[in-house]
């Protein structure tokens, strides 16, 4: 098992895995898989948007974490914010979630970010339980979204 950095040949296999991510959201939606491509492309190689890693076991993408980079005005440095995390439901529980997650703490400690942030739904139990064993704290912030006009 090991987590790396997602490289061009990683975006088609990925494309699966994202529409699994959704799929299994509380909240579906059905990818542009050109658009997606698009994006998980240039995510994978332009830093100032921020990272890709992936989750590899035997040879075969399992999972993936899609990092995003915003900014923190009391420290005045960049904000590394993990936005998507999934590991496709035959592979969870060896660790591969756990394992993004340290990349990505990994990651932003190497670029120089004041840190990393993110969310998960209320329901999300399995996810809140592997973050309580990564020594973080929940923040007691109340996340608000407004969708923009199309």
């Amino acid at each position: 098992m090991s987590i790396r950095p997602a490289i061009t040949t990683d975006v088609s296999p990925l494309l699966s895995l994202v529409q699994g991510y959704y799929h299994d959201s509380p909240v579906p939606l059905t990818i542009d898989e050109s658009a997606m491509a698009a994006h998980l492309n240039q995510l994978r190689t332009d830093a100032t948007l921020g990272a890709l890693l992936v989750a590899e076991l035997d040879q075969q993408l399992v999972g993936f974490a899609i990092l995003y980079r915003s900014f923190d005005t009391r420290t005045l440095k960049p904000l590394l914010i993990i936005n998507d995390v999934y590991v496709a439901p035959k592979f969870r529980r060896h660790g591969l979630a756990r394992q993004l997650m340290q990349a990505a703490f990994q990651l932003a400690d190497e670029r120089g970010y004041a840190g990393c942030s993110w969310q998960t739904r209320i329901s999300n139990h399995g996810a809140q339980h592997l973050y309580d064993q990564l020594g973080v704290r929940e923040t007691g912030w109340i996340h608000y979204d407004r969708a923009g006009k199309d």
